[in-house]
């Protein structure tokens, strides 16, 4: 059952990009939106779509440009770096998501006003909400501090895409929509993270619920498998040709699905013990075997 209505009853922008309105939505929820549209153009974009390439990655730019390196290796369609700067070095045919992590503060106007400016020129298409606003260890933000903040990203202008929980469908993010309808934000697609078992069927079950729950289009934005129980690799209960096998048939599922916007595998470093399972590259930087799917694979 769909508790909340879709936030496309606004507009996305007074000149909205045709890449924002993909086969990935499908015709059906195209219907459903397409009246509540301001103009022509706009209704247009969703008769003939274009098609949004929904393999990324995210991964954090330092220094040593490594995250360049592996990008350019994995063959991306985008990626993000949990930071809201585009990084230099870029390649053209990549396209950089930013967020906003968490809480603002008094030089966050500047970073908004920054994101605002590249939105209108098209040098960026979205931007991502809060980074596990439901973990101590991460943004750690209530529901009245992200509401409260909330219409600050709406002034980009951006598509926005809801805070990254680490349960997409509990009460922290439940909260938060319900917030979002009764002050009529804005929220355009639904951030999940999943690091559960290697059961592609399972996975696409659980978004379809998600989707279903909040009424709009998804991005994937952490996904890996991970045995959070386990001290080190050796005690790892899930086994790389399980990973393998579980990339292998969840990848065509999540293309296939039309309320999948986007994806992004988590790489984990190899010798992660919950997740080292889960790594695209060797401790020597050489590509896994797992890797060397993801590469392959175009979405």
């Amino acid at each position: 059952m769909n508790l909340f209505k879709s936030s496309f009853e606004q507009p996305f922008m007074s000149k909205p990009s045709r890449r924002m309105f993909v086969k990935a939505v499908g015709a059906s929820f195209a219907a459903a939106v397409m009246p509540q549209l301001a103009t022509a153009k706009e209704q247009e974009s969703i008769r003939n779509p274009t098609v949004v390439m929904k393999k990324g990655l995210g991964m954090a730019v330092k220094k040593d440009n490594q995250w360049l390196s592996r990008i350019e290796t994995l063959n991306l369609n985008w990626f993000y770096s949990w930071n809201s700067e585009i990084p230099q070095g870029l390649p053209k045919n990549v396209e950089f998501m930013p967020m906003i992590w968490g809480k603002l503060f008094k030089n966050s106007q500047e970073r908004l006003d920054l994101l605002k400016g590249q939105g209108e020129r098209k040098e960026v298409t979205a931007l991502m909400g809060f980074n596990e606003p439901d973990q101590p260890t991460q943004s750690n933000m209530t529901v009245e501090e992200a509401l409260a903040a909330w219409p600050k990203l709406m002034e980009t202008g951006l598509p926005l895409i809801s805070p990254g929980c680490v349960h997409a469908d509990r009460q922290w993010m439940t909260d938060f929509m319900k917030g979002v309808e009764e002050k009529k934000l804005r929220v355009d697609y639904i951030s999940v993270h999943s690091y559960a078992g290697p059961g592609a069927k399972p996975l696409l079950a659980r978004l379809k619920k998600i989707h279903e729950l909040f009424g709009r289009p998804l991005w994937l934005t952490e996904f890996a498998v991970g045995d959070w129980n386990a001290k080190s690799l050796e005690e790892n209960k899930y086994k790389p040709k399980q990973v393998v096998k579980f990339m292998g048939e969840v990848l065509p599922l999540l293309d296939k699905a039309k309320f999948v916007h986007r994806y992004a595998w988590f790489p984990a470093n190899a010798d992660h013990p919950n997740l080292g399972i889960s790594a695209l590259f060797d401790k020597e930087g050489e590509l896994t075997e797992l890797g060397k799917i993801y590469q392959a694979h175009n979405s």
